[in-house]
């Protein structure tokens, strides 16, 4: 069962960025929730993007 989530681009300080990235998970595998680096184009960096609500 692998259902949509969304990852939203986290700043330094804790603060959203308005960075946003769509993906599934597999909800079985993965019950903690996700923490990637990617790139965010509005401060033109790598930044942590943490999984929250669609």
């Amino acid at each position: 069962m692998r259902d949509l989530i969304k990852l939203v681009g986290i700043d330094e300080k804790g603060k959203p960025t308005g960075s946003v990235y769509v993906t599934d998970k597999n909800k079985k595998t993965t019950t903690k929730k996700i923490e990637l680096k990617k790139y965010c184009k509005f401060t033109k960096k790598h930044i942590i993007h943490r999984e929250s609500k669609i």
